[in-house]
């Protein structure tokens, strides 16, 4: 089976580098998979990096963007792209060396699935010495399971579907017309994506893939991730709105039953900490976009 890799990226060529290093030491076949790199414009040296690259790596293959995002980026992938799978990434993620095998033999085996999809956080070393990275592990496993033995095959709540460690079937993703790239921050068009493959009749599975996420962690990545991602849910919720209401418990937006009575019972007092303040900032950013409607 012969697949794609599609990679948006913009002014972040370090990591760049990072995250096609793992891409091509893969345990698959180099002559079954491709990896399309996607530049929206970067000024920091990314172009000369990719040209270097390219004369070294037979499988690699980039091509300018249009400066309008990472879901136009990942468009103008998908047209490029040549393989059955497609598999999404973010420059800024590292993949394990077993990344592609994993998802195609599942792929073969469960021949009926639409999506593959892992998940996504920091290094384990950068989890227990950074208290965002902790978080953001803490509150995956809490509310949605991630990093769980278990492989799950379902609709909107299966816990995949975010675009750093994620693959669909081409013909899937032509039969929905991609990306939405009318959202205005770079939230929300994976769960779109996802919402209109669900809606098509395909389900999702889950596997306990992970890749490494090399974020910042900081306050200001923190902040600035939350008031971006409550952007993004305002605008798909907008868009969705009667399907939402319509399908409440289908389609599992909310948190999982018990979820801030387990939180409180753990009793991790910097956990329920960062809890309220991802609340406020998620509230604030979506009064403001409200607001701008």
């Amino acid at each position: 089976m012969f697949v794609s890799i599609v990679i948006p990226t913009y002014n972040r060529r370090n990591l760049l580098k990072l995250c096609l290093r793992s891409l091509v030491q893969q345990s698959y076949p180099e002559k079954r998979y491709e990896i399309l790199v996607i530049d929206d414009g970067s000024t920091d040296g990314t172009l000369k990096l990719l040209r270097k690259l390219e004369k070294k790596i037979p499988n690699l293959f980039f091509y300018r963007g249009k400066g309008n995002g990472p879901g136009s980026a990942r468009n103008i992938g998908i047209r490029k792209s040549e393989g059955e799978i497609v598999f999404f990434t973010d420059d800024d993620c590292e993949l394990p060396k077993n990344w592609i095998e994993r998802f195609v033999d599942f792929y073969r085996e469960h021949p009926g699935v639409g999506g593959v999809g892992g998940y996504l956080e920091a290094d384990d070393k950068i989890i227990k010495s950074n208290i965002f990275a902790e978080y953001e592990s803490y509150m995956s496993r809490l509310n949605y399971g991630l990093g769980e033995t278990q492989e799950y095959i379902g609709g909107f709540e299966t816990p995949a579907g975010g675009t750093g460690n994620m693959s669909y079937k081409r013909e899937v993703l032509k039969e929905v017309g991609g990306f939405d790239e009318s959202f205005p921050v770079a939230s929300g068009e994976d769960a779109d994506l996802k919402m209109r493959i669900i809606l098509n009749g395909h389900n999702i599975a889950y596997l306990p893939v992970k890749a490494i996420h090399h974020r910042e962690y900081s306050l200001k990545d923190f902040i600035c991730q939350n008031f971006a991602r409550s952007v993004g849910e305002v605008f798909f919720k907008k868009k969705w709105e009667k399907t939402l209401r319509a399908n409440k418990d289908k389609f599992g937006l909310e948190m999982k039953k018990g979820f801030l009575y387990r939180l409180i019972m753990d009793f991790r007092f910097e956990m329920i900490l960062l809890f309220f303040l991802e609340s406020l900032i998620k509230r604030f950013g979506k009064l403001r976009c409200r607001s701008e409607l």
